[in-house]
């Protein structure tokens, strides 16, 4: 065999032997591939058998195959989440507006547009830029921002409605007015009040160069809170607890304080007997002096009360001799035990010392002679 011959079948033989091995590795690639996806399809089918038997779990189960199916691929979509709307204060409540009936009407709406305004606001709100609200005078700012304090909470909002307005006197051109306002508080971002307090407030006004009213101060912010005494008397807790006495927290705390003599207390207790009614003042938030004069009131010793509403009947628009405000008051007037009695009637043949004027229009004055000792 010639030298070409043998190299000619050497290379014959070497095509063929790569021909082999290319044809193995092809069929080993085929092999890998073929293994490589079989795990990935079994991973597949569990998950959608563990989603359907979940599912299964947390829907009812129908006798109909294609609800079922139904069922389950609107089960699986994927849920939008839903952000709950943010949390906002009440709004605020309305301004205070006087009965036709009243006297002194301009008065009243600004004396309560002042309580109105400093326990009405935000959490972020300041007593300087509330008491700015009021007045331009710097004094008169500075000296509302400081008794405003006491209404004033910080970091919380305020909701003040005004329940009512009640003359504490009017003489040479000043006028004070007893403003009811029933204060609710709470923190922000919360909608519901953490606590509520009822205050009287004494709104003084005075007349200016053209003859209207203008602010001119806060007497009193309706006290601070006082805690209910645990020896507080039977005869107190029994006015304080009455369902028939509407009392704001302001006489509250000066019953609890043991401010207010026993025989007011016993004397507020025959009133509630007769009739529920609501209270305007005891002692915090009325004039300490009468009115324009140098006299210590007897509210001021604990010993008288202004009413300003019975059974749910306001005075200033129950003045008919008809009414059954007229009888309780007729009844009052007739005690011996009262040392006073004001009111929008004149009784000459009271046995109490009764009188009445323009300030008394609008409520019931009940002053005691003094019974020795305060109860608390």
């Amino acid at each position: 065999m010639t030298r070409i011959s043998i190299i000619v079948r050497r290379l014959i033989l070497a095509v063929a032997a790569l021909i082999c091995l290319v044809s193995v590795l092809l069929v080993i690639g085929v092999v890998t591939t073929v293994g490589d996806q079989a795990p990935s399809a079994a991973v597949d089918s569990i998950v959608v058998t563990d989603v359907a038997e979940n599912v299964a779990k947390d829907v009812e189960v129908s006798e109909s195959p294609v609800a079922s199916t139904d069922t389950v691929v609107a089960s699986t979509k994927p849920v939008e989440e839903v952000s709950a709307a943010p949390v906002v204060p009440p709004p605020f409540p309305a301004l205070f507006e006087p009965s036709p009936n009243e006297v002194q009407a301009d008065a009243k709406r600004l004396g309560t547009a002042v309580a109105y305004m400093i326990t009405n606001y935000e959490p972020e709100s300041s007593t300087i830029e509330l008491a700015k609200g009021v007045t331009a005078d710097l004094t008169r700012v500075v000296h509302l921002a400081s008794v405003a304090e006491t209404v004033h909470y910080p970091g919380l909002w305020s909701r003040g409605t005004i329940e009512y307005a009640q003359l504490g006197g009017n003489l040479d051109g000043g006028i004070s007015i007893l403003v009811v306002v029933h204060q609710e508080l709470g923190a922000e971002g919360i909608g519901e009040p953490e606590r509520t307090e009822t205050r009287t407030m004494d709104v003084r006004l005075v007349r200016n160069a053209s003859g209207a009213w203008e602010f001119d101060e806060l007497a009193s912010a309706g006290g601070q809170p006082v805690a209910r005494p645990a020896d507080l008397s039977p005869l107190a807790a029994s006015v304080v607890d009455n369902p028939r006495i509407d009392l704001p927290d302001s006489a509250i705390w000066d019953i609890y304080s043991g401010h207010t003599d026993h025989v007011l207390l016993q004397t507020m207790s025959d009133i509630a007997e007769r009739t529920p009614y609501s209270v305007a003042a005891l002692h915090t938030g009325h004039p300490d002096n009468v009115f324009g004069t140098d006299r210590v009131s007897n509210h001021t010793v604990g010993r008288a009360v202004d009413i300003h509403e019975l059974d749910s009947e306001l005075v200033i628009d129950s003045h008919e001799v008809t009414s059954s405000i007229y009888a309780v008051a007729e009844w009052l007037a007739s005690r011996s035990d009262l040392k006073e009695f004001g009111s929008p009637w004149r009784f000459d043949d009271a046995v109490a010392h009764t009188f009445t004027n323009e300030v008394h229009h609008d409520h019931l004055h009940v002053g005691v002679f003094p019974g020795g000792s305060a109860a608390g």
